[in-house]
């Protein structure tokens, strides 16, 4: 059996070397997206990549809001044309494949009725105030696990068999599969778990919660009910009074509520595979990461400044709403372009031209020179 997983990670340097070395035990190939990181992850995945050609990084020149299930949705297209899959796993930096061994994993796959989804539940390790920081490692310092509701899907895992369909998708969270609107059935897997280690400590979850915020809020199609968790979390983070917060700080409840950490149980993750080379690399940087925040969004606003400047000096003006507009355009455009500038052929490079076309005579329209805004577009 062929088994293939896909990721985007971002920031997380004190697991991610654990979380690649583990799953390859489970998996042929892992196409990861670094997006962006801001402390060693970038470094660890290089290496990595450099070690051993079933790790695959992937650029998909994505700089803006958080989309996932665009993104992942998009990456597993370019991982099913890449090789001869059965199955691929959608994981996040902080979940690992849970199950004594590679055969009885691929036992449960086998038994998943043709064309219907793989489900997969998760045990949730959690950071647990009797932790010992001094132990880098989070795949050993925590051994606190949160047991989820019987019958729990966590994440749906692709078959061969839908990979061809051009109208599927992942919803958001990886959680489910739909085919032209429709959720496509799953079948749990027995024996099969992700054990998710989603809150390692105080400050990695203030700056896991800041990040989410952000890349969600800053959605033009956010809704209240997007990121919830985070979303509380931050609001919870706004009344602490310093930039250090407690082990009871209200950011660690509101996304860890106190019920559900009563039903927490001593369970260290015994399954744990493969051995850290480079644990210098994996130390928390929350500072690196929130400045790097900072600087995505302060790329979005200076580009939003070259827009208006634009636009003023060619005698134009421009209302909020003309701007929401043009902004929208051309994060469409972009990542319309993306999508393309993987692909060789000819109909698709005459594609990318008429889109040059279409974008350079929509800022004309707006009597805007743009010259420094289209090569920012269309550099290859």
């Amino acid at each position: 059996m062929r088994i293939a997983s896909i990721s985007l990670v971002k920031d997380e340097a004190d697991i991610i070397e654990g979380f690649v070395r583990h799953n390859l035990h489970f998996v042929d190939r892992m196409f990861i997206v670094d997006d962006h990181s801001n402390d060693h992850t970038s470094e660890i995945l290089r290496r990595l990549a450099a070690e051993t050609p079933a790790v695959v990084l992937v650029d998909d020149g994505w700089t803006g809001a958080f989309h996932q299930s665009r993104r992942t949705t998009a990456l597993l297209r370019q991982a099913a044309g890449l090789g001869d899959w059965d199955f691929i796993v959608p994981l996040d930096a902080d979940e690992l494949i849970c199950a004594p061994d590679r055969e009885s994993f691929e036992a449960s796959l086998a038994a998943v009725p043709h064309g219907v989804a793989a489900g997969v539940g998760a045990l949730f390790y959690c950071w647990a105030p009797g932790d010992d920081m001094t132990i880098r490692d989070p795949l050993t310092r925590l051994t606190t696990a949160l047991e989820p509701p019987a019958g729990h899907i966590f994440k749906a895992i692709a078959p061969a068999a839908l990979f061809a369909d051009p109208d599927l998708t992942y919803v958001e969270g990886n959680h489910a599969l739909t085919v032209s609107g429709g959720r496509v059935p799953v079948q749990r897997l027995a024996g099969v778990e992700l054990a998710h280690f989603a809150v390692r400590s105080p400050d990695q979850i203030v700056s896991k919660c800041l990040k989410h915020y952000v890349g969600w809020r800053s959605r033009s199609d956010y809704k209240e009910h997007m990121a919830c968790q985070a979303v509380a979390a931050v609001n919870a983070l706004k009344q602490e009074s310093g930039f250090a917060v407690a082990a009871d700080a209200g950011v660690v409840r509101a996304y860890l509520p106190p019920a559900m950490a009563a039903n927490s149980r001593h369970r260290p993750f015994i399954e744990r595979r493969g051995t850290l080379k480079w644990p210098e690399l994996a130390t928390p940087q929350p500072y690196a990461e929130l400045a790097g925040l900072l600087d995505g969004l302060i790329d979005r606003a200076a580009l939003s400044d070259q827009i208006v400047a634009g636009a003023t000096a060619a005698g134009g003006e421009m209302s909020v709403a003309t701007l929401r507009a043009l902004m929208d355009e051309r994060n469409a455009l972009e990542a319309e372009l993306t999508r393309l500038r993987n692909s060789s052929s000819a109909l698709t490079r005459s594609y990318m031209k008429l889109l040059r076309q279409r974008f350079t005579a929509s800022l004309r329209k707006r009597r805007m020179s743009g010259r420094a805004l289209l090569r920012r577009l269309f550099a290859a």
